[in-house]
């Protein structure tokens, strides 16, 4: 009797194995059971004919109570569109005609889908809508579809190209094309180029522009210059590529160029943007710079040893070394916003640094600094050092807002200036000092919000007559910094 116990209880469970195994109870060819998808549409944003997108990724979950089985994932126009598919490390390509067969996924389990697209030359001189569609069919007769898109725009793409010969070139994108550049663009030390009012020069990854001759950038008023990278994609929800340091070089001006001008330009995301090499005769100018931004480097915003710059209504920000770095020479800056409030890491440097010597080199200075903006999240966002005589550093603030403690033995560097040394400067502090301050979503505007310190405070007599956004500056009150408070009696940009 107990065998015979055993026998029963061996073939039931044999039975249940056997039925817990089958088809019928795992995979179900019901209608009702569908795949759920990430997205429906998957965006490769805008991309550039003939490069390579990053890859974009998106999940296929079966959440029906019941296993599928996936007659064939096929990409809909094969090769016609330069898009690229892996489904679970299985590449769509010529040899599996471009699709996937047979696929079973059981319940609760998923798929791993990656995307990509080199687009060919379209012909236009606008961004032209690719698309194509990924198609799942399931053994049960239901067609699910995910569209898979991309602008794709014509460049002109220069690739470590040099800049030779006693000549000026002229860079700009008067027929349409967006300006493409990779590894780095060389201005040879007799020549000259000129980027006209208007461009935006894209720079991939690492690239950047080797200045030995002449380097004119020259922005205008409503139709200025942008130095930025070449991706449009988002890194995250809610910060993209664009907005994103350290995504692009910088611009390397060495020891034997001088008359170099940026006017009226936007560089932003990259490295170091600005680094200049000590001059060779510095009684020539290196660099002026006027109307122009400098945000979001994951290095320094200006870099210079012994040379003679000058920059006017500009504003440098959120850089992770120094916004502002001078070793010797002749510096001039007027009305300018130093603005030291680099969100991605806390070791941030200072807004200014300066020294007058380095590795026990003398290196004098002379820097004057007029109705600027110099603020930070640090109690102290100035920072200076000797490494030279006492006569060799000439230092001169007037009339602006500096976030620092002097110290009694350099009282003498700040005439009529308000020093911003009694508070600490919070996260409140500084969203109430500017009119945009979104740490959310990464975006600022360094204009002073009405009622703070710095509105009416520069000096009327070395006050420049117009904003960096073209806004008239009040002529007995101007703002300190190189943004003007917004009001019906300013905004009038001619007399």
């Amino acid at each position: 009797m107990k065998n015979r116990i055993i026998t029963y209880l061996t073939l039931l469970m044999a039975i249940m194995v056997q039925m817990s195994c089958s088809d019928n109870d795992d995979f179900s060819v019901s209608y009702q059971n569908v795949l759920t998808f990430e997205t429906d549409t998957l965006s490769l944003d805008t991309c550039f004919s003939t490069v390579p997108t990053p890859h974009k990724k998106f999940k296929v979950y079966n959440n029906s109570g019941n296993g599928i089985r996936i007659s064939s994932i096929i990409l809909a126009q094969r090769n016609q569109t330069g898009f690229r598919v892996n489904v679970n490390g299985t590449y769509l390509s010529d040899a599996n005609g471009y699709s996937m067969r047979d696929v079973e996924l059981y319940d609760k389990d998923s798929l791993r889908v990656f995307v990509e697209l080199t687009s060919q030359v379209n012909g236009n001189d606008v961004p032209t809508l690719l698309e194509d569609n990924l198609i799942f069919t399931l053994e049960n007769g239901r067609n699910q579809v995910v569209n898979l898109n991309a602008w794709s725009w014509d460049a002109d793409i220069l690739n470590n190209e040099t800049i030779g010969g006693d000549t000026v070139t002229y860079l700009g994108n008067e027929n349409g094309k967006p300006i493409l550049i990779y590894g780095m663009l060389t201005v040879d030390s007799l020549a000259t180029l000129t980027v006209m009012p208007g461009t935006t020069l894209y720079f991939h990854d690492n690239a950047g522009i080797d200045v030995k001759g002449k380097l004119k950038i020259m922005g205008e008023q409503d139709n200025e210059v942008t130095m930025r990278c070449d991706r449009f994609d988002w890194m995250v929800s809610n910060l993209s590529y664009d907005n994103n340091p350290g995504q692009w070089g910088g611009i390397h001006y060495h020891a034997v160029s001088y008359d170099n001008e940026i006017n009226y330009t936007d560089i932003h995301g990259g490295s170091a943007a600005i680094v200049c090499d000590s001059a060779d005769d510095d009684t020539k100018q290196k660099l002026n710079i006027r109307n122009s931004s400098i945000h979001n480097m994951r290095s320094y915003g200006i870099y210079a040893e012994d040379c003679n710059i000058s920059i006017e209504n500009t504003q440098i920000s959120n850089t992770l070394a120094n916004c502002l770095t001078f070793c010797g020479g002749k510096v001039d800056i007027n009305q300018c916003t130093i603005a030291q409030y680099y969100p991605f890491d806390a070791n941030r440097g200072a807004a200014l640094f300066f020294s007058n010597g380095k590795d026990g080199i003398s290196h004098p200075l002379d820097m004057k600094i007029y109705n600027s903006l110099i603020k930070g999240y640090a109690d102290d966002v100035v920072i200076w050092s000797h490494g030279g005589t006492e006569d060799s550093l000439r230092v001169l603030f007037d009339h602006c807002l500096v976030r620092t403690v002097p110290g009694i033995d350099y009282e003498y560097m700040f005439k009529d200036c308000l020093i911003e040394d009694d508070v600490d400067d919070t996260l409140t502090l500084a969203r109430n000092s500017f009119v945009l301050f979104d740490t959310q979503n990464f975006f600022y505007d360094f204009t002073p919000k009405e009622g703070t310190a710095a509105i009416d405070a520069a000096n009327p007599e070395t006050a420049l007559p117009i904003d960096r956004k073209g806004r008239k500056r009040d002529k007995t009150l101007p703002d300190i910094g190189c943004y003007e408070t917004e009001n019906v009696d300013k905004d009038i940009k001619d007399e």
